[in-house]
């Protein structure tokens, strides 16, 4: 059954869930420890909790939604995140934050994944790459309003009820994929249930190498830039709703961006062009700790926006190329892992840097290890321009 273009629109509006809840946790998570007497060592270990539960349950969750159906997955993701959301709102102890950390890492995935599955398995041919550039464009916008609006709330109410943001984010996506039709009882296609010996084929292929490399310093960057600029923000004097102001101009930036990233992308090759716009993102990493005053932190929040704006729909049409068809949940999984372990890394290894060193070593440290994974990308990504990708392999076996 081909789908309405109503239809469609709502399926391109689940981008907004994954990345926007990311955003409000980044912000959120670390003002709520600091309010219940957390060390900054600490809040980067719990910021990091979430990030390692989602690396290491990648490939069983990948092979998950292959047998379910991405709507379904959306729906028990979107679900769960409303649920434990008021775990985080009625807690005193950090500890249970550690476990609600845990329990988020989980369901997010089930609904960012299961969104992009869903999108990129709408239709075929130029239409996936349409379907996943509006699906991206809703991704930027989510990550406008939703930090701004917790930062409000924080700032009035106090970290806890902004995180009352997230439970209406989980209801609204819930309803919003209740009204999508399943795209696996339509097209009586059924996911491979492929599991990590299937990951393990497509990790041994350079295109797919790089994009994880890329993938990597993508994550790195809000992981650090979107946990710890806020709290260095608040800590400086400013408020949480200028804080929540400024994680939402990154977002603003990106969203700019995303539409220009068919134009920007004809300047080079894919992995070259996505590189080169994840590098002008560290460079707003770097210069972080000297723009914390009058308009200067959204020129910060401005070059890392224009990163994440083009990288993300240059990622997901990199790795549909590289990764076999059948195995979409899957190969999108595994790149959400590895986003994951970057997330799980840069806070538990900044957040102790900005202890001991403060701000003024630890933002430019983070920014030279994420230029790091870039010239690692561009080192394996040598002579892949043409496409080389799992699913060419497998035809050509079968040929």
């Amino acid at each position: 059954m081909e789908m309405t273009r109503r239809q469609r629109l709502l399926a391109y509006s689940t981008g907004a869930y994954g990345l926007s809840i990311n955003a409000i946790t980044f912000f959120l998570v670390p003002l709520r420890a600091d309010e219940l007497g957390a060390g900054i060592g600490v809040i980067g270990l719990l910021v990091g909790t979430k990030a390692l539960v989602e690396t290491v349950t990648s490939v069983p969750l990948g092979s998950f939604m292959d047998r379910t159906g991405p709507r379904r997955s959306l729906l028990l993701g979107t679900a769960a995140t409303a649920v434990v959301a008021l775990g985080f709102m009625v807690t005193t102890s950090i500890g249970v934050l550690f476990l609600m950390q845990v329990i988020l890492g989980l369901a997010r995935p089930l609904g960012w994944v299961g969104g992009q599955s869903y999108a990129a398995g709408m239709r075929g041919g130029k239409d996936s790459k349409y379907d996943t550039g509006k699906f991206s464009f809703a991704a930027n916008l989510g990550q406008i309003v939703a930090p701004l609006a917790a930062g409000i709330i924080a700032d009035v109410y106090g970290a806890r009820m902004g995180f009352l943001v997230i439970v209406v984010w989980g209801v609204v996506f819930f309803v919003v994929s209740l009204m999508l039709p399943d795209l696996a009882r339509n097209s009586g296609g059924r996911g491979s249930g492929a599991g990590f010996g299937a990951a393990w084929a497509m990790m041994k292929l350079p295109r797919v190498q790089a994009v994880m490399f890329l993938t990597f310093s993508r994550l790195w960057i809000p992981a650090v830039w979107a946990s710890f600029y806020p709290l260095y923000l608040v800590t400086s004097g400013t408020s949480e709703t200028v804080a929540g102001i400024v994680v939402s101009a990154m977002a603003v930036a990106a969203a700019i961006t995303s539409p220009f990233t068919g134009r920007i992308a004809s300047f080079g090759t894919p992995i070259v062009v996505t590189a080169v716009s994840l590098a002008v993102s560290l460079v707003g990493v770097a210069i972080s700790p000297v723009t914390d005053e009058g308009l200067w932190p959204l020129l910060a929040a401005a070059l890392v926006g224009f990163g994440q704006g083009v990288s993300l729909p240059m990622l997901i049409t990199l790795m549909s190329e590289a990764a076999p068809k059948d195995q979409r949940s899957l190969a999108l999984s595994l790149r959400a892992g590895v986003n994951q372990a970057s997330s799980t890394i840069a806070p538990v290894v900044i957040g102790p840097l900005m202890a001991v060193a403060g701000a003024m070593a630890g933002f430019p440290v983070a920014a030279l290890i994420g230029v790091g994974f870039l010239v690692a990308a561009l080192a394996v990504g040598r002579g892949t321009a043409v496409p080389e990708s799992a699913a060419d392999t497998e035809s050509g076996r079968a040929g």
